[in-house]
C-alpha cells in the first residue's frame, strides 16, 4: 500500500474517532471521511472496499474498546483475549464502510451532481443497514455527532439522525470537490462548491431559527434517582433490601420536590418484583404514600411455549395501585442474546448471563401524568421505536439503563448521545435513568437540562414543558431513507443504460487501478 492512501485510511479514522464521545468533537463529522475518499477515488472497486474496511477496522476498533473492559472485569477474559472479540466486531462492522467505499470510485467518474447526491444516499442506507440486520448495532451513526450543538439539534426534528448524515456525507462531498478545483485551478468549479457549502451551513441552521413554542404546553415534573451500586455486589442476595432501601429513601427526598413522576434505571430492583410480595408490596406503599408515580426497571420470567422466559422489564406504579409494565424489544447482541446462535452459540458459556433474555413486544405509552413512551437501555439508539411511543401518544421519552458494565469508559456518553438525539428528534423530553450514570433530563428540543455523572449517587429533579406540536420528523419518519434508495435506483439504471450503450468501456473502467 502507498503513503498517499495509508495516510487517507489513517486520518479518516482518527477524524471519526475523535467525531463521538469520547474526544466527542462533533463538528469533524462533515469533514471525517474526505481524506478517504481521496485515498479510493481513483481506485478499483476491490481495492476501494478495502481501504474502507481497513479504515472502518481501525475506527470501530478504537471507539469500541471500551467493550474489552467488561469482558475481561465480567467474563474472566485476559486484556489480550478481551482484544480478539472487539477486534471481530470490528471487522464486522467495517463492512459498511467497505461497501461504501468501494461505489466511490464508480460514482466519482459519473461526474456532474451525481456524487453530491449518490455518495450520501449510499453511506445512509449502509447506517440503517447497520441499524436493522443481521445483528442490528446503530451504535456511532455519524449524525449523532452533532448531539451537543444546540444550534443542530433543531435539524433533528426534521430529517432524523440518518438525515444529518446524509448532509454530513453531502458537505464532504462537496469539500472534496472544492480542493480538487484548488488543485486544477477551476476557479469556477470552486466558487460553486464554495457557494453550495455555504447554502448547506444555512440549511443546516435554519430549523433552529423557525423552531417556535407553538402549541398548548403541559408541565410535569420529574425525578431521576442514580443509585449507583457497583455491578460486582448488585446482585447478591444480601444486597436486594439495602439497594431498595437506597432507592425509596433518596424518593421521598424528590417526593418533598413535587415531582408528578419518579424514574429508576434499569434493573434498579433485584428482585422479581412479581413474586416477592414483601418487598414488592413497600414500593406500592411508597406510591401511595407520597402520592407518586414511579417507573423501575426489574427482571421479570414468564412462561412461552411451555418453557420459562426471562425479561428486561420496566414497570410503572400508580398511586392509586394500578400497575402496568413494559419488557425490551430490542436485546443487545452478545449481551442478552447470541445472534447466529448454531455457529456461536459457545460464547453463552465465555460471557456471563450472555443469551438468557427473550424479546418482548410494543405496547402503547404507560399512563403516567403525561403518557411516558419506555425505551430499555440500547433501545435508546434505534430512531424507530422512540419515534413509535411518541406517534402512539407518549408526551415524554423514558430511558432506563445501567451503564455499570461500561465503567470510566467513552461507553456511558456515547450511550447518552443517543438520548439526546432522541428528543431533539421527536420533540419530547427524554427522561434518562442510568444505574451508575450517566442519568440526564433532556428537553423537547433535545437540550441536556441536568445530570448526574458517572458513580455518583443522587437525584435529579426538572420541570419540563410537553404537548405542543410534533416535529416533522415524527410525522413523515425517515423519508431521507427512501430518498437515498430512490437516488441509488436512478444511478443504477443510468449506469446500466450506459452499460448497455458501451459494455467495453464500462467493463474497462470498472477494472481500472
Amino acid at each position: 500500500m502507498r503513503v498517499g492512501p495509508l495516510a487517507g485510511i489513517l486520518a479518516s479514522s482518527a477524524l471519526l474517532v475523535l467525531t463521538f464521545p469520547g474526544p466527542d468533537m462533533g463538528w469533524l463529522a462533515p469533514v471525517a471521511l474526505v481524506p478517504l475518499f481521496f485515498s479510493v477515488r481513483f481506485q478499483g472497486a476491490g481495492r476501494a472496499f478495502f481501504y474502507g474496511w481497513l479504515a472502518g477496522l481501525i475506527w470501530f476498533f478504537v471507539s469500541l474498546n471500551w467493550i474489552s473492559r467488561t469482558l475481561s472485569r465480567y467474563g474472566g477474559f485476559s486484556f489480550p483475549l478481551s482484544q480478539l472479540p472487539i477486534v471481530l466486531m470490528a471487522a464486522i462492522l467495517a463492512l459498511y464502510p467497505g461497501a461504501f467505499t468501494a461505489v466511490v470510485p464508480l460514482v466519482k467518474r459519473a461526474g456532474g451532481p451525481w456524487p453530491a447526491i449518490v455518495l450520501p444516499s449510499v453511506w445512509v442506507l449502509t447506517e440503517v443497514a447497520r441499524s436493522r440486520f443481521p445483528a442490528p448495532f446503530p451504535w456511532l451513526i455519524l449524525g449523532s455527532g452533532f448531539w451537543r450543538t444546540s444550534l443542530i439539534l433543531p435539524l433533528y426534528g426534521v430529517v432524523g439522525v440518518f438525515g444529518v448524515s446524509f448532509l454530513s456525507v453531502l458537505a464532504g462531498v462537496v469539500l472534496l470537490e472544492a480542493i480538487e478545483s484548488v488543485v486544477d485551478g477551476n476557479r469556477r468549479r470552486l466558487l460553486t462548491r464554495v457557494a453550495v457549502l455555504l447554502v448547506l451551513a444555512i440549511a443546516a441552521l435554519l430549523p433552529g431559527y423557525f423552531s417556535g413554542d407553538e402549541g398548548a404546553w403541559r408541565p410535569i415534573t420529574v425525578s431521576v434517582v442514580q443509585g449507583d451500586f457497583p455491578q460486582e455486589i448488585k446482585w447478591e442476595g444480601s444486597m436486594k433490601e439495602n439497594i431498595l432501601d437506597t432507592y425509596l429513601g433518596l424518593s421521598a427526598g424528590a417526593a418533598l420536590s413535587g415531582s408528578d413522576l419518579i424514574v429508576w434505571p434499569e434493573a434498579a430492583v433485584t428482585f422479581y418484583y412479581q413474586t416477592e410480595m414483601d418487598l414488592a408490596d413497600r414500593i406500592r406503599n411508597f406510591t401511595r404514600k407520597e402520592n407518586v408515580d414511579l417507573v423501575f426497571g426489574s427482571p421479570a420470567f414468564a412462561i412461552r411455549d411451555g418453557k420459562v422466559i426471562y425479561l428486561n422489564r420496566a414497570y410503572h406504579v400508580e398511586p392509586d395501585g394500578g400497575e402496568e409494565w413494559y419488557d425490551k424489544i430490542k436485546l443487545v447482541p452478545f449481551g442478552e442474546y447470541i445472534p447466529f446462535h448454531r455457529v456461536l452459540g459457545f460464547l453463552e458459556k465465555m460471557v456471563p448471563g450472555a443469551g438468557e433474555f427473550a424479546s418482548g413486544g410494543m405496547k402503547g405509552p404507560f399512563t403516567t401524568p403525561v403518557p411516558a413512551g419506555t425505551l430499555i437501555c440500547f433501545e435508546s439508539t434505534f430512531p424507530y421505536l422512540a419515534r413509535e411511543e411518541v406517534r402512539r401518544g407518549a408526551g415524554i421519552l423514558l430511558n432506563l439503563t445501567n451503564d455499570a458494565w461500561f465503567g470510566k469508559t467513552w461507553g456511558p456518553r456515547q450511550h447518552l448521545a443517543a438520548s439526546a438525539v432522541r428528543a431533539a428528534e421527536n420533540g419530547v423530553p427524554l427522561i434518562r435513568a442510568a444505574n451508575t450514570g450517566i442519568s440526564a433530563i433532556f428537553d423537547r428540543k433535545g437540550r441536556m437540562v441536568k445530570s448526574i455523572g458517572l458513580f455518583q449517587r443522587g437525584t435529579i429533579t426538572a420541570t419540563l414543558e410537553t404537548g405542543g406540536k410534533r416535529t416533522f420528523y415524527n410525522r413523515s419518519g425517515d423519508l431521507i431513507v427512501y430518498i437515498s434508495a430512490f437516488v441509488i435506483l436512478l444511478f443504477a439504471l443510468r449506469k446500466l443504460s450506459v452499460t448497455r450503450r458501451r459494455p467495453w468501456k464500462i467493463w474497462k473502467d470498472s477494472n481500472s487501478p
